[in-house]
């Protein structure tokens, strides 16, 4: 990973955001610079597709009969926005888990895509962020994040990243126990200029704090289901 910026939360935990844009989950968790993998639903030729080996094997979970599945699902059929949290199986794996979370081409972001403006939604990206490392990090003890690009190949925007470190310098300050100590944005899709939105978060030195939204969680089959709700 090389870093990028270094995020200090309000009660001094220091998390290490940077990249890697020629490696995939394998290689990060290979090195000891990921224990949980957020990645995009999108199948076939994507970061989800080109880790479906290692996905398989690390996690002792298999991919043609439940990841597959439940990626499809999440991405063309199910309108909640629903993140997927699948923990490892296999003892002495190198992850914790995965988390399938929905982006822009997924049938759950269809209300909140604008024709006439190509930018993300934020609201989406950010609270689909904050769930993700709550679970992660709460749930798991995860403390080496890794993310590939959650939206469609070729529409990474910068947006996307920065609502990512906002969501996660929000996460730091509200749950400093179970803070990460990196996060990386990794493989395909994504530049060194999508980061730089980065560096203007709080620059006006507002204080700006995670504002609770409504989270519901389900098991299916072996599968945790959590689904985000912030609209009224």
């Amino acid at each position: 990973m090389t870093p990028f910026v270094t995020l200090q939360a309000n009660h001094g935990h220091r998390t290490a955001l940077g990249y890697d844009f020629h490696a995939f989950f394998k290689e990060l968790a290979e090195r000891g610079e990921a224990d949980v993998a957020i990645v995009s639903t999108e199948e076939g030729f994507s970061p989800l597709g080109a880790s479906r080996d290692f996905f398989e094997h690390d996690l002792g979970i298999s991919y043609e009969g439940e990841i597959k599945p439940l990626a499809n699902w999440n991405c063309s059929d199910n309108e909640r926005i629903t993140l997927i949290a699948l923990a490892s199986r296999r003892p002495g794996g190198l992850l914790r888990g995965i988390v399938l979370a929905p982006g822009n081409n997924t049938r759950s972001y269809e209300p909140f895509a604008r024709s006439y403006d190509p930018r993300p939604n934020r609201d989406f990206y950010y609270n689909v962020t904050y769930e993700a490392l709550s679970f992660a990090c709460g749930q798991w003890g995860a403390r080496k994040i890794a993310i590939s690009h959650l939206s469609g190949s070729g529409r990474y925007h910068q947006d996307i990243a920065t609502c990512h470190a906002e969501a996660l310098a929000h996460y730091c300050d509200a749950q400093p126990d179970s803070a990460p100590d990196s996060f990386v944005f990794c493989g395909c899709c994504i530049s060194l200029e999508h980061l730089q939105g980065i560096r203007y978060l709080n620059s006006e030195g507002q204080q700006t704090k995670h504002c609770p939204i409504q989270v519901t969680t389900e098991i299916k089959d072996n599968a945790t289901l959590i689904h985000l709700d912030w609209r009224s």
